[in-house]
């Protein structure tokens, strides 16, 4: 159960889902997959492992998740990471 912020620096609580973004990390025995609203999923996973598959969720407050990020270390596990800024300049290019 989802009780606060994934950001180990943050402690809002989950109250409502309106604010921030869910992340939905699936694995199993040969991978593991970050999605969210924002990602593309990875390569479906084979059928006969399927069913072997473990579904976490974390959540990152509207905060935190305007500027960072999960990402999934195999050595670390799940990570908080700051997105990269893209300079103005070059996005109007």
């Amino acid at each position: 159960m989802l009780a606060k912020c994934a950001n180990p620096s943050c402690s809002t609580p989950l109250v409502y889902l309106r604010e921030g973004k869910i992340f939905m990390v699936e694995s199993g025995p040969q991978s593991l997959g970050l999605q969210s609203k924002t990602t593309i999923a990875p390569a479906p996973l084979q059928l006969a492992s399927k069913a072997q598959n473990r579904v976490e969720h974390f959540w990152l407050c509207g905060p935190c998740s305007s500027k960072m990020t999960l990402t999934f270390d195999r050595q670390q596990g799940m990570q908080v990471v700051r997105k990269k800024v893209i300079p103005p300049s070059a996005a109007a290019s």
